[in-house]
């Protein structure tokens, strides 16, 4: 018997079928897809192992360069564990240690394979000692990094991963005892070569289970409700065939004659009566719906989802972006690739507020749009693939243009706040597509109002956040007024003695000193309350070009200068004089700061439909979209230290919301940027 044979048939299938778990239910893990990798590459080496068992020579070498190779891919998955095994604090050291350890084992790893290949082509002595070396080296360096990622690992991992820990340091113990030996004796020992497949098949359940235990790797395994009908159905016809075939057995023993004959007849028959049972589709429903009563559970087990959804947003914490976070938990549940969030703003339109795994959209949608109205009427989950086979249910939705642009968009999910409707996620599709049903549906509603709670409770943290920030600075302004009334008491005291001790020196001396000081305190002042005077003067005709023209020659004296591109001579309108030119003033002093005295500032005036456009363009360091949708609008968020109170982009955004417009952003990291500042063409006198 060739136990070899046996042994590493059953450990191909095992990986093969531990390989297609893995394809069928990874997310977006990195560790997941290394496993896959390496299970594979297992899969392949065992298979080569089969042939190797049943003499056949020609797969030698596939064998020996994919032994190397998974050594390679087992070291690689180990020491990229090293990224989520331990704690925060200890993470970037173990980082910098796995890298290493990573150039080095591959390296290693790499030349033994060469060696492999190139005595292919070359006889030279030795080769077999070599080969053999560097098999108990690789071996040896694997139980090291095995043994160093258990030492270093967190308690929770080092649970969650025991099994595999075994598995896999039994595989490297096994590989260096049985090349130890063969260096030793210079040949392989067969039986010991025979048992080696069973050691992997041992390993494979191990795997598996850590798999599971390790959200980190991202196996998430059920058995649908089709494979538990499909075998179902075949056992049955199995035992039917079985029964059949004893039945004909029995005619043909026991029936004279006719015996012959009744056999094959009873045996025709029953195969043409199992085929028909078969095909009934009416059958095949009530199988479905026995096995779905009696013996099968709900799709997902929901405590677990929910236990899931719950620690992805709890754990936003440690993410820059809630709104990602948001999206995330809800793609989790169908294996959405991708997703993004859009929300209602202040102006009531829904804007694209966060994105996860694809692009930032521009596009806006109205409140009257009819995605938003059948969303907030019906509150149904859109899948997008049924909207042609199903037109009588998405009759009433006529869905955006853009929409189709997006990447593989597949469902859309409303988020409902108390009496409106919040905003909605749209997820990619999965990397393989699935069915959605009820259960799915209910499913994500239900997480949806989760999500839908979270978002809110975080807008109003963030209103009650500036709430307070705005009472801080109300309180500082007020401190600052009691500064003032101290300077001028000062003043007028020095102004009404002035008369009756001028000629004094003393007098002169303190008074000097008294203004000096004074002068300091106002510039103090001054420097507090640059770019965040009230706005709300009175309204006058002004024209836009004028008020550039004026702005531009007041901040002639810092660098770079401004330039103005003329393309529309006269752009009137009514508006509050001094607001704009605070306005236009704060953007470009921005400007400024942000680009090196050799750069260029240009602004242009021009009109496009129901706008004035006011652009200040500069080559500075520019902006990367994240701080541009998070940071940039936010009041009191500032980049520039003690010498801002992070307003000034908030109060210029309000300027022109408050006039019917709005202010743009187009920048890029290290390319400049373009301000755009949007007036209402219809603030225009008649």
């Amino acid at each position: 018997m060739n136990l070899g044979f046996y042994s590493y048939f059953i450990a191909a299938i095992a990986y093969g079928f531990f390989a297609v778990l893995l394809l069928f239910s990874w997310r977006e893990s990195l560790q997941g897809k290394l496993l896959f990798i390496t299970v594979t590459i297992s899969t392949i080496w065992a298979v080569a192992a089969v042939k190797i068992a049943l003499h056949d020579e020609s797969y030698l070498l596939l064998y020996q360069a994919f032994e190397i190779v998974r050594y390679i891919s087992w070291y690689v998955f180990l020491l990229k564990l090293f990224d989520v095994s331990s704690s925060d604090v200890e993470q970037s050291s173990f980082q910098r240690f796995s890298h290493k350890a990573l150039f080095l084992s591959v390296g290693l790893a790499s030349l033994f394979l060469i060696n492999e290949l190139l005595a292919k082509v070359f006889s030279l002595p030795g080769q077999f000692v070599l080969g053999i070396t560097g098999n108990v080296l690789l071996a040896l360096v694997g139980l090291v990094i095995v043994e160093q990622l258990y030492r270093n690992a967190s308690a929770g991992f080092r649970w969650a991963s025991k099994y595999m820990f075994i598995g896999v340091g039994g595989i490297f113990a096994f590989d260096f005892y049985l090349y130890s030996d063969a260096l030793l004796f210079r040949s392989i020992d067969q039986s010991w070569w025979d048992a080696r497949g069973i050691v992997h098949l041992v390993a494979v359940p191990l795997l598996a289970i850590s798999s599971v235990r390790n959200k980190n790797w991202s196996l998430n395994v059920f058995v649908s409700r089709e494979i538990v009908f499909n075998t179902s159905a075949i056992l049955a016809g199995g035992f039917y065939l079985l029964a059949m075939a004893g039945a004909g057995y029995y005619i043909g023993e026991f029936g004279g004659s006719w015996g012959k004959f009744g056999q094959v007849m009873f045996i025709s028959l029953a195969v043409v009566f199992l085929f028909v049972l078969a095909s009934s589709a009416r059958l095949r429903s009530q199988i479905k719906v026995f096995l779905g009563k009696h013996f099968y559970k709900n799709k997902y087990d929901y405590r677990l989802e929910w236990l899931r959804l719950t620690e992805d947003l709890a754990g936003s914490g440690k993410s820059r972006s809630h709104y990602r976070t948001a999206i995330k938990a809800m793609a989790h549940i169908v294996d959405a690739r991708a997703g993004s969030l859009w929300l209602c703003d202040e102006q009531k339109r829904y804007r694209n507020a966060g994105s996860w795994h694809s692009g930032h959209d521009k596009n806006v949608l109205a409140a009257d749009d009819s995605l938003i109205s059948y969303l907030s009427e019906k509150g149904f989950v859109i899948n997008l693939r049924q909207i042609e086979s199903h037109a009588e249910e998405y009759e009433a939705l006529c869905l955006p243009e853009w929409l189709s642009e997006m990447q593989q968009p597949w469902l859309i999910v409303p988020l409902h706040g108390v009496d409106k409707l919040l905003g909605f996620v749209v997820l990619a599709d999965p990397l393989f597509v699935r069915a959605i049903n009820w259960e799915d549906r209910d499913l994500l509603k239900t997480a949806a109002k989760q999500i839908s709670s979270y978002l809110m409770v975080l807008e109003t943290s963030a209103q009650l956040a500036e709430s307070k920030q705005f009472e801080v600075f109300t309180r500082l302004s007020a401190y600052m007024v009691h500064d003032l009334k101290n300077i001028a008491a000062e003043l007028n005291l020095v102004a009404l003695n002035a008369k009756k001790f001028s000629k004094n020196p003393e007098f002169v001396s303190d008074a000097f000193e008294t203004v000096e000081n004074a002068a300091g305190d106002i510039n103090r002042l001054l420097q507090q309350l640059r770019n965040k005077r009230a706005q709300g003067e009175k309204k006058v005709e002004v024209n836009l070009s004028d008020i550039i023209v004026q702005v531009i020659k007041a901040k002639q004296q810092a660098l770079p200068a401004p330039q103005y591109e003329v393309v529309m001579a006269s752009a009137v309108v009514t508006l509050d004089k001094s607001g704009l030119s605070n306005v236009l003033a704060h953007l470009i002093d921005n400007a400024q700061q942000a680009t090196e005295d050799d750069g260029e500032i240009l602004l242009t005036l021009s009109e496009t439909t129901g706008f004035y456009l006011i652009q200040i363009k500069d080559s500075g360091h520019g902006m990367d979209e994240d701080f541009i949708r998070n940071r940039l609008f936010k009041a009191f968020d500032t980049t520039k230290g003690n010498a801002g109170m992070g307003i000034g982009m908030f109060e210029s955004r309000e300027f022109a919301r408050h006039l019917g417009g709005d202010i743009s952003v187009q920048s890029k990291s290290e390319k400049g940027s373009i301000i755009t500042l949007y007036i209402p063409s219809r603030l225009s006198p008649a």
